[in-house]
């Protein structure tokens, strides 16, 4: 532990030091066996200077104080003279006088999420170690304020309907309006920043916190830079092996599989919900064939005749602006809904009352407000661009082929449709031989799943279990996408990585978890 006189403790290294002639070394060892060659590092970092900053999320009222800054680098790898692109960097200064020399570094999901606002999300679950440890907050190149490849805004109507014909469009518009090569913005390139901005700092090792697509991130740094990392957390957990997109599917049936059967097991909501499994099934062929009676939101002004109702479409409120938004409500349409309802434990609470509205009921509006709330904020936080970059890079070469639709699930096969139109477009870069290899390691190794993910569930989370030989895989019962700021999870986490070890963390309390009460009506669950 260091004694901090300030908030600005971290030096950049001597070129002379032993940390600095380790990091060029490593550089050189890299260039020999990746596809992409490398320029050998400076043996002095470049310098990163930090000023006081406002972290802020975008939609909300959260925000964060802490230090910013800006760190060069190279787009393109091989060309260090070459088009350089900013990243932005962010750190949050442990608090207490006494400072552990390691930080906690954040890896956000997506693809395409920037750190430095996934951040606000989950700052409160570690109020404990930040006490003693900074926080190291990196917009992945692609994401946020690093050259962020975002596409021109599309209607979400349209996003959310699956225009193929217009699809292929909308892809060539967002490609053409990006500033930036998609080929050098993957994931092993992105690491590779990470540690020169480590480096840059003087910090000597990091504690990596992943989610999501975050974990990926985070098991390519640990290949590649082993000896930097102190501890590492994977939360919502992607398999090395796993081809991202090719199992949302039958992912997402199995999810719902479990909250439906959770809602069966519940005299409440099986009572005023029965067999809500078949309710979806028979919704799923009602919008593969739409009825004509399906009701506007609002009902004509007097003295006006109603319009005649066209086949599958509505009219809803949009629930975060009150103008009125129209979208045919098929199968894909459906699909989003529930989907996206999934992701929470909140929401996927809400999930029996809605698909027995729209079933028994057909009418759909509830169904799609809700969706939209959720999916408003998902779509504007993710930079699309960068999305595709690594997905077209790193998975889209081992997609299976496109087949007619597989109405055995209730996405179908729109997830693999859609990644065939856009990746048959979109540049892709080169990835190392061994990238969809496990990731071995002995590193202090804590591992989290919500029971309920839909995308990420926890028999992910015990595949990369048995390629680390220090780590616990915890559970969260009736828990979603995402977990650490649920319950007592963020104070294991805490506790985990100021131990650096899993041997004896106290994990009783994740078991008094519980899954959100059940929504038996609008105005939400029982008293």
């Amino acid at each position: 532990m260091m004694r901090r006189k300030n908030h600005w403790p971290h030096n950049q290294p001597d070129s002379g030091t032993a940390t600095g002639r380790r990091s060029a070394a490593l550089g050189l060892l890299l260039a020999a066996v990746l596809p992409l060659p490398l320029a050998v590092a400076d043996e002095k970092p470049a310098p990163l200077e930090l000023t006081t900053c406002e972290l802020t999320l975008p939609g909300t009222s959260l925000t964060t104080p802490a230090e910013c800054g800006w760190f060069e680098v190279a787009e393109n790898p091989a060309e260090p003279q070459g088009r350089q692109i900013k990243l932005r960097v962010a750190r949050i200064p442990a608090t207490d006088f006494s400072v552990e020399p390691d930080p906690l570094v954040l890896l956000a999901g997506g693809p395409g999420q920037a750190a430095s606002e996934a951040w606000l999300y989950v700052a409160q679950a570690f109020r404990k170690l930040t006490r003693n440890r900074d926080v190291l907050l990196i917009d992945q190149r692609g994401t946020g304020q690093s050259n962020a490849l975002r596409c021109p805004q599309v209607e979400m109507a349209e996003a959310l309907a699956l225009d193929w014909d217009e699809l292929e469009h909308s892809t060539r518009a967002c490609l053409e309006s990006l500033d930036g090569d998609p080929r050098f913005y993957t994931t092993e390139i992105a690491m590779r920043d990470y540690d020169q901005v480590r480096a840059a700092l003087g910090y000597e090792k990091l504690n990596l916190f992943g989610v999501s697509y975050g974990t990926r991130a985070a098991q390519v740094y640990l290949r590649l830079f082993p000896d930097r990392v102190r501890t590492v957390v994977l939360d919502s957990v992607i398999p090395q092996s796993l081809i991202l997109g090719t199992e949302h599917a039958v992912k997402l049936d199995q999810a719902l599989q479990r909250i439906f059967a959770a809602c069966d097991a519940d005299d409440a909501c099986a009572a005023a919900f029965p067999d809500t499994a078949r309710k979806l099934r028979q919704l799923m062929r009602t919008v593969d064939n739409p009825p004509v009676n399906l009701r506007l939101a609002t009902p004509p002004a007097d003295g006006q005749a109603a319009e005649p109702d066209k086949p599958g479409h509505i009219t809803v409120a949009h629930p975060l602006t009150g103008e009125p938004f129209e979208l045919d409500f098929d199968r894909d349409v459906l699909a989003s809904a529930i989907r996206f309802l999934a992701y929470s434990s909140e929401t996927q609470a809400m999930l029996p009352l809605l698909i027995h509205e729209a079933a028994t009921q057909h009418t759909y509006q509830r169904l799609a407000s809700q969706m939209l709330i959720t999916a408003s904020g998902l779509t504007e936080s993710i930079a699309q661009g960068m999305e595709l970059s690594v997905v077209c890079s790193e998975d889209y070469p081992w997609f299976p082929p496109e087949n007619d639709r597989d109405n055995s699930y209730l996405m179908g096969n729109s997830m693999t449709r859609a990644t065939h139109i856009q990746c048959g477009l979109w540049p892709r870069g080169d990835v190392s031989p061994d990238f969809h290899q496990p990731v071995s390691s002995d590193v202090p190794t804590l591992l989290l799943s919500g029971e309920w993910d839909p995308v990420t569930p926890p028999e992910y989370a015990e595949e990369v279990k048995q390629y680390f030989s220090n780590s616990l895989h915890l559970v969260a019962p009736g828990q979603g996408h995402s977990v650490t700021g649920r319950g007592c999870l963020g104070g294991l986490v805490s506790d985990f990585i100021i131990a650096a070890s899993v041997d004896e963390l106290e994990t009783d309390c994740v078991a008094q978890l519980q899954p959100s009460p059940w929504f038996m009506s609008l105005i939400g669950p029982n008293p």
